[in-house]
């Protein structure tokens, strides 16, 4: 029993150090963020509302933690968070499931943001949306969508990689709290 302790006990330490490293990353801007959980791999993105300006939505193939070559969206916005919430959610050695929670108790703004997400579900409102299709051997310039204003509504997204050439999270806050034994 104690070397199991003591493998949990290494492990979270060298996870929350790592956690850290990315947390401080946020504050200095410019941050990537790529974060794997089990199946497909990534990251849960929720809010009450996000406001996105410039919004472009383009295909892409990328890696997650668990497969190479996993089809995925990727978008480029500047945007306002309403109470977000960026969660992962992980297996603890011996069973159990903890989460690492970022939240702000205020609006996050951020500018030239890309995400590259597999799951998404929101109530959508776009104005001026443009959808292109365009005869092309590169898949990448096969489809693509812009529009200069997107409100999402109760936004759930799965994502996996994540870069901000600014962001501003008034409030932070990180949680680690188990949520199954």
């Amino acid at each position: 029993m104690k070397y199991r302790k003591k493998v949990f006990w290494v492990s979270m330490t060298v996870s929350l150090a790592l956690l850290m490293v990315i947390v401080s990353g946020i504050f200095a801007g410019g941050v990537a963020l790529a974060v794997p959980i089990a199946g497909i791999g990534g990251f849960t993105i929720e809010a009450d509302e996000i406001l996105i300006e410039d919004f472009t939505l383009f295909p892409k193939v990328g890696q997650t933690s668990e497969k190479k070559g996993v089809p995925q969206v990727g978008i480029t916005m500047d945007g306002v968070l309403k109470n977000m919430r960026l969660y992962k959610d992980l297996s603890m050695p011996g069973g159990g499931t903890f989460r690492i929670l970022i939240t702000a108790d205020r609006d996050v703004t951020t500018t030239g943001l890309l995400l590259d997400f597999t799951n998404f579900k929101a109530d959508t409102s776009f104005k001026k949306l443009t959808i292109k299709e365009q005869a092309s051997s590169d898949y990448r310039k096969k489809f693509g969508m812009i529009a200069p204003h997107l409100r999402l509504g109760n936004p759930k997204i799965n994502g996996h990689y994540l870069f901000a050439d600014t962001i501003t999270l008034p409030g932070m806050g990180l949680k680690v709290e188990t949520i199954s034994k």
